[in-house]
Parts: C-alpha cells; sequence; structure tokens
C-alpha cells in the first residue's frame, strides 16, 4: 500500500537547507514519521484520514482541502521533518553497528550546537501547527470531519506547545472548545 505524503522530496528539498543530494531513503521515513506523529495529533483521525485519501493515489485535493495541505500542514510537516531529519542524517545503521557520519571536510556539531538547531526546529515547527489548528478551529465549517471525529479515532489537539513544566492533571481533550 502507497503513503499518502503531504509533502514530496523536492518541496522539503526546496525548502530547507537539506543538501540536493540527501538520498530520498533516508528522508522518505521521516517525512512519513512526522505526518503520522505530529500532523495527524494536529488534524485528528478523521479529517488525517480523509485528506490522505485525497492525495493517495491519485493527488486530487481542491478547494479548501487544497489550501489547507499546502498553506498550513505542508509548512508545519516541513519543519517537523527538520527536526526529526537531524538525528535521521547523522547516524547510519549498518549490519553490525551504527556508525556516526562524517566528512573529512567538514566537522560535525557539538551535543550543545546539535541540541540548539534541533530546539530551533521545533520552535518553526510549533508555531506553523498552531497556525494548522488555529486555522482549522477559525475555519471548522468547511472541515466537518476535524470536530466530528468518532469516539474511536484520535481526536485533534488543541494547542500545538510543548513545555517541561508540570501544568496539572487537568486534560483538554474537547476540540469543540476551541472552534466555539
Amino acid at each position: 500500500m502507497a503513503i499518502g505524503l503531504f509533502i514530496s522530496e523536492s518541496y522539503l528539498k526546496a525548502n530547507t537547507v537539506i543538501d540536493e543530494n540527501v538520498d530520498m531513503k533516508m528522508l522518505l521515513p521521516t517525512i512519513w514519521m512526522a505526518q503520522e506523529q505530529y500532523i495527524q495529533q494536529a488534524l485528528g483521525g478523521a479529517l488525517y484520514k480523509d485528506l490522505q485519501g485525497k492525495v493517495n493515489p491519485v493527488d486530487t485535493l481542491t478547494g479548501d482541502d487544497l489550501t489547507l495541505v499546502d498553506n498550513y500542514i505542508a509548512p508545519a510537516l516541513l519543519w517537523w521533518c527538520m527536526y526529526e531529519a537531524d538525528i535521521t542524517m547523522l547516524y547510519k545503521y549498518r549490519n553490525k553497528n551504527i556508525a556516526k557520519k562524517s566528512s573529512e571536510n567538514s566537522q560535525p556539531v557539538d551535543f550543545k550546537e546539535h541540541r540548539y538547531l534541533r530546539e530551533n526546529h521545533k520552535d518553526k515547527a510549533e508555531w506553523w501547527t498552531q497556525r494548522l489548528i488555529d486555522y482549522l478551529c477559525e475555519n471548522s465549517n468547511l472541515f466537518p470531519q476535524y470536530t466530528n471525529s468518532q469516539d474511536d479515532e484520535l481526536q485533534p489537539k488543541n494547542n500545538s506547545y510543548s513545555t517541561s513544566l508540570f501544568m496539572g492533571n487537568k486534560k483538554f481533550t474537547n476540540i469543540n472548545k476551541c472552534c466555539e
């Protein structure tokens, strides 16, 4: 079964600092995982499945769906891919070990620099994801699957930002609150 991805290799490479020579074989699992892990949480299961079905096998996105994917989902997914690709591109899995890549013409970043880069990518990804969530809340009438998910489906998140601070045990799972 083919996977319906919201962005392409050319979109990812054209809009990030990822070199053209990076093998798509390395990036494809990262795009898929970022889409499943981060974008599906923002859209909720019903809207995610609907949109994914429209990009696979033939791109049949039009109108509001196309606007949603091009202007909101794609930029958020792009930055989640950058956040996740840092690790993927740093290590190579071999038969006998996991190797750290290096080049004789370059020097790897240290842990502190790498952490800074990842946090920078995460900040951008969370900002774009919050724009996506806000757009869906403001235009929930255009995307009925967003607010009408079944109980057995993943419910959409109403906030993209994460923190390491404990804010109590209160859960905010009712997406309809953001759309009122």
